[in-house]
């Protein structure tokens, strides 16, 4: 599908994983912690550098269609596809005037787009490291790196997004994150013989369709309560009185999702963990999701029903909801390998563990 120039040499691959949410959706954007996990489904940016050209060629093997844009165009948000890659030359656009800049990019990636497992925080992360760290020199650090992520994709294409998936496709692993002015990440471990069975429900959606719809309510229920401080505001509180059904429905499940994510810290933390109660928990993360805040979809409950009576640990979706993607947890390859199955007959299925962040990979291991 591509015209690019396979006899130039590549000068080097930047890649980025997926992740899920284990647990605290539509939690960081309010200041409460979350535990996401990058997962071992990667993005790959080929790049070239060629001080001779003075355009640039994008081209995915997830997407149709391929892009020369002249590199005063660089930063120019067209609304393709590849507006995440421009939005970061955007942002360095006076640190880039004089620099070599790529001429060709190619994305190659596992991880399926518009599906809840943060392909698009995986090819910003990348860019940002590759215009960052490779054109510009800057040495970031990965902090530097996923804040530099979130303010391109927050202000510069305007997505009403948190901090949790650049975070963690930065740094890669399982951790808890506070959300709060002072982020504070704690590593978190799994046994080895934890599996997760990710399946795709195969319902496209953007993510910022179900944030800014959860979001807005979500606003003006914080109002009314006069912006009280959700780290400590009670589940019982009389303040709660005030609202409707619909919206004290929607607090609970908030507050829910925190206690949750409480008490799944807790037993991360712990010596020996247990992978039935976080099964357990997943369960009950699912259910916050799907009642309280009602952005899951009947086809993802039902995966997540199949995934359980197949003997899934627990299951719940990922992503900001309305499609997507839910995952399983088992406690071993075989058990992970009969979900698989089972699941198959909605979308695609993979099986996935923890892996590593963003990293500048060595052109050597890889070939076109």
């Amino acid at each position: 599908m591509s015209n690019i120039d396979n006899s130039s040499a590549i000068e080097g691959i930047i890649s980025s994983p997926g992740r899920i949410c284990l647990f605290g959706e539509h939690q960081d954007y309010l200041g409460l912690p979350v535990i996401p996990m990058a997962i071992d489904r990667r993005l790959y940016l080929y790049y070239w550098l060629d001080p001779k050209k003075s355009m640039i060629q994008f081209c995915s093997d997830s997407l149709p269609r391929i892009e020369n844009i002249l590199h005063t165009d660089i930063g120019k948000l067209t609304g393709s596809p590849y507006d995440y890659i421009k939005a970061v030359f955007k942002f360095y656009d006076n640190s880039i005037a004089g620099k070599i800049l790529p001429s060709e990019l190619k994305i190659r990636s596992s991880i399926p787009i518009k599906s809840g497992l943060s392909s698009s925080a995986a090819l910003l992360v990348s860019t940002v490291f590759l215009v960052a760290n490779i054109v510009l020199q800057k040495d970031l650090t990965l902090n530097q790196i996923a804040d530099v992520a979130f303010r391109i994709e927050h202000d510069v294409l305007g997505i009403s997004c948190g901090r949790m998936d650049q975070t963690c496709v930065a740094f890669g692993g399982i951790f808890q994150m506070t959300t709060t002015a002072n982020i504070t990440l704690t590593p978190l471990t799994l046994p080895a013989n934890s599996f997760f069975v990710i399946g795709d429900s195969e319902i496209v959606r953007h993510a910022d369709t179900p944030l800014k719809h959860v979001q807005k309510s979500i606003f003006n229920i914080l109002e009314t309560l006069g912006n009280p401080d959700l780290q400590t505001l009670p589940t019982t509180s009389s303040s709660l009185k005030k609202l409707t059904n619909k919206e004290e429905k929607i607090i609970q499940g908030i507050l829910g999702v925190r206690d949750n994510e409480k008490l799944a810290l807790k037993e991360l933390q712990s010596p020996t963990v247990d992978l039935t109660l976080i099964g357990f928990l997943l369960d009950e993360q699912h259910h916050f999701l799907q009642d309280n805040y009602q952005v899951s979809h009947p086809k993802i409950d039902e995966m997540c029903k199949v995934a359980k009576e197949s003997g899934a640990l627990g299951a719940k979706m990922t992503g900001a909801g309305f499609g997507g993607c839910m995952f399983a947890l088992t406690d071993s390859f075989d058990a992970a390998s009969k979900i698989r199955v089972k699941l198959a007959q909605y979308g695609q299925c993979y099986i996935v563990q923890p892996s590593e962040g963003v990293k500048k990979e060595s052109a050597n291991q890889f070939s076109f």
